[in-house]
């Protein structure tokens, strides 16, 4: 499981595509959260949704190649079928002060442009914070908690959180070639006990 990380990128437009088109195009990135504070992902996801095939006629291409498609026919629609999902695998960050609020497996990621608006029970109740406004790529760990951000689009950066079979979180800065430049891996979580009397 692994959600794709996006740098705010309103002044960088090409390399926010690039940044966009890369994350997506890893099978196994279930989303993509933008962490800018404006919106510019409108014009590329509504671009790519006027690109897609509506569901009937994919159905239909589908079941005529089953039978009598060529591997590269196949392949181009499988391709065709990626990219009319890729504007719902887009997120944005909610309006302040909302907050996005992820599940990875027992991780619980808290998005926001500015780690500045978080308050002492926002960060008490996320194991990993990660926001966008920043000059570069940062990881910081804070006793159980991380910060992480991939920086502005125009780093040339993207981030990924990815989850592995044996419970740990993994943190990744990728170029925008998509050679990876920083791995970390970050202890599962221990449960909370509450007392009450």
């Amino acid at each position: 499981m692994r959600i794709g990380l996006v740098g705010p990128g309103a002044d960088a437009p090409a390399e926010l595509e690039r940044a966009l088109t890369m994350l997506l195009q890893d099978a196994s990135v279930r989303h993509v959260l933008y962490l800018g504070d404006d919106d510019a992902v409108d014009p590329l996801v509504a671009r790519w949704a006027g690109r897609g095939l509506d569901e009937d006629a994919l159905l239909s291409q589908a079941a005529a190649l089953a039978v009598n498609g060529s591997p590269d026919e196949i392949a181009a629609l499988l391709d065709a079928d990626r990219a009319a999902r890729r504007p719902l695998a887009v997120r944005k960050l909610p309006e302040p002060p909302s907050r996005a609020i992820e599940m990875l497996d027992r991780f619980i990621v808290l998005g926001v442009h500015d780690k500045a608006v978080l308050d002492e029970d926002d960060i008490a109740s996320a194991h990993i914070i990660v926001y966008g406004k920043s000059d570069g790529p940062s990881l910081r760990r804070f006793g159980p908690r991380s910060f992480f951000t991939p920086g502005p689009v125009r780093s040339g950066h993207v981030g990924y959180l990815s989850v592995e079979p044996n419970g740990q979180c993994e943190v990744s800065i990728a170029r925008l070639s998509g050679n990876v430049i920083l791995r970390e891996r970050l202890a599962a979580p221990s449960a909370k006990v509450v007392v009450t009397a």
